[in-house]
């Protein structure tokens, strides 16, 4: 037994013996006054904060401690405390020792801080900054870290193996470098980088850094990351955006093959675009352009180098040529010679260019409308004085681009402003012309059809403003002095006719002009005085000024003018105060239109005596419509319709009439019957405008002064309703609620609100009639000592009125049944009160009680008779002729019950 149990001892010994194993833990005891960083954990912070303190206090800025109140109070576990980043990102800074009980500050327990670290390559030897750029290959390299982590590597158990900064390398093969060769075959292991300061090198200087030129480092791009490597750090902090820092950079590995590169194979004519160059830092290479023809002849240049770039070196176009006599290798003759000697004596197709300090430089070429839209290889050799220069060619793509034209529509009215607008991407300008009935055939300025204009000269076109991309144009067709009809709208990318759009890009659209126009919703309105009236209509073409309205009568005239709304809409509003002064009639409505110059070419003077013209002279009368001589109604409106149809006035027209009627208002008969027991809706027509809003009076024809001694009782009702249109004519609908108004008769008045119409009429209110029939059902109790009777009255509704004959109840000879019949007046009112007597709750409690002793009294007769069978089974023959008789008489007594 004894030896199992040594045995279990030592198994769980040897058990717990790997866990008991010391490991190397990261830096966590914390001296008094010392760092610690946002996302540290399972800090030991007794030396910080001794016993008796078991708090922390946070003061704000500027405050005093001791003085102050603190901002934070927050309380610690000495053994194993967190920097929480959610609780300490904005309570960074010192934090003090604070005594609970008498609530004062000690010392600094320890300052918080946002942990950083920041990378970046520099050249060992120069110590410039070679950060995301490009060095020859074994050119030695340092990482420079900058960082604030030097406060852990000065905790009491902090130890060489615990570097709180992880850096790492990313080949361009995918591969993860954990250190680098240095010089003379040794290796730098990052993890060994101990920062004892805001700067430091990994490797160290004097080391001799890192040798890039080793054979097993490959060309391309290397991206060097941080990391915190010390207390979890870097998985607290992953989620926490706050104020940390952890940048990285990157740095390529040159190679000595010279390289180009573009952001896009294609190129729109008339757009520059940038060419890359990567070779070796500081050493010059040659880039020169071929294609099109050999003369550079307008419209098949090649794209040229814009001058006076950095790091770009050119031939001066008078000579010395010295870089254009380069021979590229395998090529017999120079580069003068491969590319075009016009303009410029060709210096601007090819160019020395340097790549700076990253082993990069970007150039810029440039296209202009004399560049073919054709296909052209760029070529790089270098560097200049290599026994053996590397090469590289690409190709570009230059196309003519494109232009774009809308206009929103294909139809407009003289005098219609038309936005053109459109894209441009083969030029900054775009060139505008038209052609059409009686025109140019080669194409007229946009702005003045019937100027031609002329191939290549800019300034006889039209031109849009734009921003190189985008352009529009506003074209007033009112002020072209064309005719009705379909015209073709060009617009192009260089001063092109219409004859020479084959070296352009270009897109026409066609347009048709019309006259312009008014129209009205409808040609004749009835109106009622005092209702409102709206004309209504749209028109075509410029209307700056709007319409006018002329409205003539007998001794009447109006004229006004209302403006259109988008689209050509317009809607004039005749008042009721305007309506309810007009006399009852017919009245003429002219509507006029200015035409495309957006002039009235008639209208009245300022007293509204004369109507004034713009021929022979502007001003000149035409004719009188006030005062002597005036002409009225009908006469002035077949004047005004003979001066707009003058071959002088390019105003146009529409007529319209008005019928002016006094207000109607109509009672319609059978709505003026109606019963108390059922709504009452006086309904009518009426001229009115539907909407138009009407007051109804009910009165009672017996209101007036009460008697002395009535009860001075009277029915009455009023309110308004509104018109609406019906199938035919306006109509109007009244309701009175049932039970309102008693039987009798009442005066009706239906008046209009806005006008002097009215009508009036006789309502007659009746009470129904209705029928019943009287039924008698007799209900008697057993045993009672005499008969009772009680009498129920239904009345039953018939469709006709048929006389009701008493209904009569059958009952035993000794009790005859008694018959009464109620007189028909006072039927109306007992019956129903016998019914709902009938329906009250005790009278319906009472026939229940009644009801359960009868059956109660049944049962108990029931027992006691099965009782006494069973009792004269048990006693057999005992039995007596006296207890036979009792039974005897039981029996007749129960009969005679039964009987009665």
């Amino acid at each position: 037994m004894y030896s199992r149990l040594v045995w279990l001892v030592l198994i769980l010994i040897g058990i717990s013996i790997p866990v008991s194993i010391p490991v190397l833990a990261d830096p966590v005891i914390v001296p008094l006054g010392g760092e610690v960083y946002l996302g540290e954990e399972g800090l030991d912070i007794r030396y910080a904060v001794p016993y008796p303190y078991t708090s922390i206090a946070y003061f704000p800025a500027g405050s005093s401690p001791g003085r102050d109140q603190p901002l934070d109070i927050m309380q610690v576990n000495q053994g194993r405390f967190s920097v929480i980043p959610d609780l300490f990102y904005d309570r960074t800074g010192a934090w003090y020792q604070w005594d609970q009980i008498q609530g004062i500050p000690g010392q600094v327990a320890f300052i918080v801080r946002n942990p950083r670290i920041s990378l970046k390559v520099m050249d060992r030897n120069t110590m410039g900054d070679r950060s995301y750029g490009t060095v020859s290959r074994g050119t030695p390299l340092v990482i420079q870290v900058e960082t604030n982590l030097a406060g852990i590597t000065r905790r009491p158990d902090y130890s060489s193996n615990d570097g709180p900064v992880k850096i790492q390398i990313r080949t361009p093969g995918g591969g993860t470098l954990a250190g680098v060769k240095t010089p003379g075959g040794g290796q730098y292991i990052f993890s060994s980088f101990k920062p004892t300061g805001e700067l430091g090198y990994a490797p160290p200087i004097e080391s001799g850094g890192w040798d890039t030129g080793w054979s097993g480092y490959e060309s391309g791009l290397y991206h060097i990351e941080p990391k915190f490597a010390v207390n979890r750090m870097d998985d607290n902090l992953r989620s926490y955006q706050g104020g940390y820092t952890l940048r990285g950079t990157e740095v390529t590995l040159g190679t000595e093959r010279a390289g180009l590169h573009l952001s896009d194979e294609t190129v729109v004519r008339g757009d520059p675009f940038g060419v890359t160059i990567t070779g070796s830092p500081g050493s010059p290479y040659i880039i020169w352009i071929e294609g099109g023809s050999r003369t550079g002849s307008p419209g098949d240049q090649p794209p040229m180098i814009i001058t006076s770039q950095e790091g770009v070196r050119q031939d001066n176009p008078d000579g010395p040529y010295i870089i254009g006599s380069y021979r590229p290798s395998g090529k017999r003759t120079a580069i003068r010679d491969l590319v075009p000697s016009y303009p410029f004596g060709g210096v601007y197709y090819y160019a020395e260019v340097t790549p700076d300090r990253t082993g990069r430089r970007t150039i810029e070429f440039r296209t202009t409308q004399e560049t073919g839209d054709r296909r052209y290889t760029i070529h790089i050799e270098g560097p200049l004085g290599s026994v053996n220069p590397r090469s590289d060619t690409i190709s570009v793509q230059v196309v003519k681009g494109s232009v774009s034209l809308t206009t929103g529509s294909e139809t407009f009215t003289l005098g219609d402003e038309v936005l053109l607008r459109g894209t441009n991407t083969g030029s900054c300008e775009t060139y505008l012309f038209i052609t059409g009935p009686n025109l140019p055939s080669a194409g007229g300025r946009l702005d003045a059809p019937r100027r031609q204009v002329s191939d290549g000269n800019p300034g006889s076109f039209t031109t849009a403003s734009g921003d190189c991309e985008t352009w529009e144009f506003r074209l007033y067709t009112g002020e072209l002095g064309l005719d009705t009809g379909t015209y073709t709208i060009y617009a192009v990318s260089a001063p092109r006719d219409r004859y020479h759009l084959e070296s352009t890009s270009w897109q026409a659209i066609p347009i048709t002009l019309k006259r312009p126009y008014i129209s009205v919703s409808s040609r004749r309105m009835t109106v009622a005085q005092g209702d409102e009236l709206t004309i209504t209509g749209s028109t075509g073409g410029r209307t700056d000024a709007g319409v006018a309205i002329w409205i003539f009568g007998r001794n009447y005239f109006r004229y006004d003018t209302v403006q259109t709304e988008r689209g050509g809409w317009f809607s004039y509003e005749l008042s009721s105060s305007v309506t309810r002064d007009m006399a009852p009639g017919e009245y003429s409505v002219i509507i006029q239109h200015p035409m495309a110059n957006g002039n009235f070419d008639l209208w009245p003077d300022r007293n509204r005596e004369m109507v004034l013209g713009t021929t022979p002279w502007y001003g000149a009368p035409v004719f009188r419509i006030a005062g002597p001589g005036a002409l009225q109604g009908p006469a002035a409106a077949a004047a005004l319709i003979t001066a707009l149809q003058s071959q002088f006035i390019d105003d146009t027209y529409t007529e319209y009439s008005i019928i002016v009627q006094n207000p109607k208002i109509a009672i319609t008969a059978g709505s003026l019957n109606g019963t108390t027991e059922m709504p009452i809706v006086i309904s009518g027509t009426t001229n009115l405008a539907s909407g138009s809003r009407l007051l109804v009076e009910i009165t009672d024809e017996q209101f007036g002064p009460t008697r002395k001694g009535g009860d001075g009782s009277w029915s009455g009702y009023s309110g308004t309703t509104t018109v609406y249109q019906g199938p035919g004519e306006r109509e109007f609908a009244f309701e009175i609620p049932a039970g309102t108004l008693k039987e009798g008769r009442y005066r009706v008045l239906v008046q209009a609100v806005s006008s002097q119409g009215t009508a009036s009429g006789v309502l007659q209110v009746t009470i129904p009639v209705t029928s019943g029939e009287t039924m008698t059902v007799n209900l008697t109790p057993p045993k009672s000592p005499a008969p009772v009777q009680t009498q129920i009255q239904i009345q039953t509704l018939e469709p006709e009125q048929i006389p009701t004959e008493p209904a009569q109840t059958e009952g035993p000879v000794s009790t005859p049944d008694l018959v009464y019949e109620t007189p028909t007046a006072d039927m109306g009112g007992m019956i129903p009160d016998i019914t709902r007597i009938i329906r009250e709750p005790p009278v319906l409690l009472g026939f229940g009680i009644l009801f359960g002793l009868c059956v109660a009294g049944l049962i108990a007769a029931l027992v006691a008779w099965m009782r006494k069978e069973r009792d004269e089974e048990e006693n057999g023959s005992e039995g007596s002729d006296e207890e036979d008789l009792k039974l005897t008489d039981s029996e007749e007594e129960t009969d005679e019950g039964s009987g009665s």
